[in-house]
């Protein structure tokens, strides 16, 4: 499936990065599908954990793999294939309460979910919902808000995944080149309000604190 890119509506936003570049953050973000093979599967419930915390999204390595950078590297396209970073990491999680990741610097992230259950990765603040169950592919601006919830859910609740099969997923990075900056409406410069990692955000609902 061709990587879609889709536009959102929320207040333009800024982000000011580890090394101090200040820019926007992005305007849009970019979904598709790559079913992955038997192998790769095999090595993601290799590496799934039964102890992890249930909502938070729990680091399980990095890894290099030239077979799969060149299938990934075709699914994101030849827009996006030039920016793709070599070293990959494990994710897992048992859905996701709302956070950012406002620890990258200069680069977006993306996740394609290798094995797990059917979920969708959630974007309160752009109010968009991206698939995110298995063969899934999601390319966002780490600082967006987002989570992973079961399709049937609007907010996040540890209850409704205690007993949840876990999403694995491998994530990987792009850096913001110019054609990446142009493709997902990126710009230098302070706009609207800054999110950044001090930014307070509501676990369930994903809605800014109102003490931040």
């Amino acid at each position: 499936m061709p990587l879609q890119f889709l536009a959102h509506a929320a207040p333009p936003a800024s982000c000011i990065s580890a090394s101090g570049t200040a820019r926007s953050i992005a305007v849009k973000l970019a979904f598709g599908a790559c079913t992955p093979d038997a192998t790769l599967q095999a090595r993601a419930r290799e590496v799934v954990r039964n102890d992890g915390v249930v909502g938070k999204v729990h680091t399980l390595g990095t890894w290099h793999d030239p077979a799969v950078l060149s299938q990934l590297s075709a699914a994101l396209g030849h827009l996006l294939a030039p920016a793709l970073r070599a070293e990959f990491e494990w994710y897992q999680c048992r859905g996701a309460f709302f956070h950012n990741d406002a620890h990258y610097d200069a680069r977006l992230f993306g996740i394609w979910c290798i094995v797990g259950p059917q979920a969708e990765v959630v974007f309160p603040r752009a109010a968009l919902r991206l698939p995110g169950g298995p063969g899934s592919i999601a390319v966002f601006d780490p600082f967006e808000i987002h989570g992973v919830l079961a399709p049937e859910y609007s907010v996040y609740s540890a209850a409704d995944y205690q007993e949840a099969e876990a999403s694995v997923f491998l994530g990987f990075e792009l850096d913001i080149t110019p054609a990446v900056a142009d493709a997902f409406g990126i710009h230098a410069g302070i706009e609207g309000r800054v999110i950044s990692s001090n930014t307070r955000i509501a676990a369930d609902s994903g809605a800014f604190d109102s003490a931040s």
